[in-house]
């Protein structure tokens, strides 16, 4: 590559398509980051490609990437751009799983920037939005390869896109408008909510809202993106709210290998991954902890958590956070804080023969203020256990093979969120 006649050192090649290589590149004199986006001469779609340069030339956004040159030589037209750190959407989504709160920012986020195009005296309609496109940089959206978008005046009517995010007129050579670029929108938030979500279910409220996007009728659609944002807007204001002060929630199980660690380990970091500051205790002497820590993948929101032993605990207990205590097997020992504890949740087997145990910890677990039981692991709990419990709040534990893969199971994310909500955590 001679872009550039030297001001610029390949780092690394990002990617190679058909028509077109990327390179991360470093400019030698300022010492700072590009992209540089190579388009072969010989490409049917060089000019079209070209365009790129020259729309976003003009654009002046934030969160939209600066176009520095243009540059060629015999094989390729070069445009050398501002270079976003971070990852895409799609790369954070298949690393951990999103919040609400951040999905509704970042579908702001890029509504915002949709609606900047449109609001552009030659109107740009962008044609593309989908993960791979969209870049995550300290919690803000960028977006990024303008290769689809097109101004309202282009007389190319050629129209590119991503078929699982793309509008019906987009993939059956229709009329292309604003309304294109709604339903991409549309599409995202439904991937984000199916693909990254923490939350257990997708409330009616958004659902009408995703359909109403991806209406196939152009005329059904949400008219604007003003209108779209404003919609959006409204449900962030009916989201569940969190408890301010840090919890205490003990967890014991009735006999040796009910999964009370590994439950345990999977509340904490679903609390971590929603944004609460959470530590895990062990509050016991099984060393279970260390057996489970191999599973968790660094990329997992558990990377973050903090855990701390027994000891640690009771020469310095954590402030400011919500403790998950680990009390391994409940017994007629326990110390007074697992009582005292905000939530006291205790493990169950679901075999016939483990109903027994049901009726010793019910007896064991009395002076709790607040408790409840998982019976693990379960798709329906046995009657013989049903009786034991005789009334009392229970809910089935799915089978949970690696808590690397756990939180994507929407059974799983359902039991975590309602432990959440008799908590007091997550107030509804």
């Amino acid at each position: 590559m001679t872009a550039g006649s030297g001001k610029y050192r390949i780092v690394s090649q990002i990617c190679e398509h058909h028509d077109t290589t990327v390179w991360l590149a470093m400019h030698t004199a300022l010492n700072v980051k590009r992209i540089i986006k190579g388009i072969k001469k010989t490409s049917p779609y060089h000019d079209r490609l070209i365009k790129e340069a020259h729309l976003l030339k003009n654009l002046k956004h934030p969160f939209i990437p600066e176009i520095y040159d243009l540059e060629e030589d015999d094989d390729y037209t070069y445009i050398i751009e501002q270079y976003i750190t971070g990852e895409s959407l799609r790369s954070l989504c298949e690393k951990r799983l999103l919040s609400e709160k951040e999905i509704f920012h970042f579908i702001i986020q890029i509504s915002n920037i949709i609606n900047y195009l449109h609001s552009l005296p030659d109107e740009i309609f962008y044609l593309d939005i989908k993960p791979e496109n969209i870049i995550i940089s300290d919690n803000d959206c960028f977006l990024i390869d303008f290769g689809s978008a097109y101004p309202k005046s282009f007389r190319d009517k050629t129209v590119f896109g991503t078929k699982s995010f793309a509008s019906p007129e987009q993939l059956h050579g229709g009329k292309i408008s604003k309304s294109s670029d709604i339903y991409s929108i549309g599409k995202l938030l439904e991937y984000m909510l199916i693909n990254g979500s923490l939350s257990p279910k997708t409330s009616k409220a958004v659902q009408k809202l995703i359909g109403q996007c991806t209406e196939k009728t152009i005329w059904h659609r949400i008219g604007s993106i003003e209108g779209l944002i404003a919609r959006i807007k409204e449900l962030q204001k009916r989201q569940s709210s969190f408890s301010i002060k840090p919890i205490r929630i003990a967890f014991a199980g009735a006999a040796e290998n009910t999964g009370t660690t590994l439950i345990s380990l999977l509340f904490s970091e679903y609390l971590t991954s929603i944004g609460r500051k959470c530590t895990y205790v062990e509050s016991n002497d099984s060393g279970a902890w260390y057996s489970l820590s191999g599973l968790t993948s660094e990329d997992q929101a558990l990377a973050g958590l903090e855990t701390v032993s027994r000891k640690s605990y009771e020469n310095d207990p954590p402030k400011d956070k919500d403790l998950i205590l680990d009390y391994g097997c409940i017994s007629k020992e326990m110390p007074q804080d697992f009582y005292s504890s905000d939530l006291v949740c205790i493990t169950l087997g679901n075999r016939c023969w483990e109903a027994g145990e049901a009726v010793r910890v019910r007896a064991l677990s009395r002076r709790c203020g607040k408790r409840i039981f998982l019976v693990n692991p379960v798709t329906k709990v046995s009657s013989f256990l049903a009786s034991a419990l005789d009334g009392e709040k229970y809910l089935a534990f799915p089978y949970v093979a690696c808590t690397e893969i756990s939180l994507r199971s929407t059974e799983v994310k359902a039991i975590l969120h309602e432990i959440a909500v008799c908590a007091g955590i997550i107030i509804e």
